[in-house]
């Protein structure tokens, strides 16, 4: 199975930019990845058009929300393991203006990776290192402590 992640907007600082591929490389070890970098548009509906033409009917959708539900490593690694068992997954992280309610209404999960606001730079930073460490997780690997 694979995980698939939308972004809006790209990485610019090199150091986020380095840190990021190298979780990439890590990561086909333990299933496949895509990211699906999206240039920002005027609004948030002609964002949400081009989200939701990268969404496959069949994926299981996770949006990054800051209203979405808290969970911890243990447990975004629980919910990978059993949807990967059945389909792709494919997060969604917007810009800096949001993610519009058409994408919110699609989504199965809405994820929360704090109560605090990230820029969406470091928002796919931290979500994909909670990806590979979901992975070592569910393989028993050391890299989780």
């Amino acid at each position: 199975m694979k995980i698939r992640i939308i972004a809006i907007g790209k990485i610019k600082e090199k150091f986020t930019q380095e840190w990021t591929q190298e979780l990439l490389k890590r990561i086909p070890k333990y299933c496949q990845i895509e990211v699906f970098e999206q240039k920002e548009m005027g609004s948030m509906e002609d964002e949400a058009e081009r989200i939701l033409n990268l969404v496959k009917p069949e994926d299981y959708l996770i949006v990054l929300d800051v209203r979405g539900q808290n969970i911890n490593s243990e447990e975004l690694a629980v919910m990978l393991n059993r949807q990967l068992m059945q389909k792709n997954i494919t997060f969604v992280i917007g810009s800096d203006k949001g993610i519009s309610q058409k994408v919110l209404q699609k989504a199965n999960y809405r994820l929360s990776l704090s109560r605090m606001t990230f820029t969406h730079q470091i928002a796919r930073l931290l979500l994909i290192e909670q990806i590979y460490r979901a992975m070592t997780i569910i393989k028993g690997e050391k890299y989780h402590k």
